[in-house]
């Protein structure tokens, strides 16, 4: 399951994803998302975004490609996304994942808000 909640206040997209997921998952959420970041876009603002993957199993690496790739039709530079997992593990395999992505993996809820509210903060290596 992947759900998204566009009411935070500072104008943070969350996400929250639970259990696996399907390739077909993936790409009804990616398509939903887009609506409302083509809508924040027209209006300015800024492309924040933080998912929650804490209930999230690990993917098939098939759907992992998959959501890598999505990623990369989704955000522009300059958008910020933090992914928030479980512990240094999963930490290490999605900052394998991402590679050089305009994104960040955080276990600390607050960490990642800050970083995606305040642009000077470098992303965690």
């Amino acid at each position: 399951m992947i759900s998204r909640d566009y009411s935070d206040e500072d104008g943070i997209i969350l996400v929250t994803a639970a259990g696996a997921w399907s390739e077909q998952d993936v790409d009804q959420h990616y398509e939903a998302l887009r609506l409302e970041i083509a809508a924040r876009r027209e209006t300015g603002l800024p492309i924040l975004l933080l998912s929650d993957v804490t209930q999230a199993k690990r993917q098939a690496p098939a759907v992992e490609r998959r959501t890598m790739w999505q990623i990369e039709q989704t955000f522009a530079p300059g958008d910020r996304l933090a992914v928030l997992v479980t512990d240094a593990d999963d930490k290490a395999h999605v900052r394998g994942l991402l590679g050089k992505a305009d994104m960040a993996a955080f276990s600390s809820k607050i960490a990642a808000q800050m970083w995606l509210l305040y642009e000077g903060l470098e992303a965690p290596r």
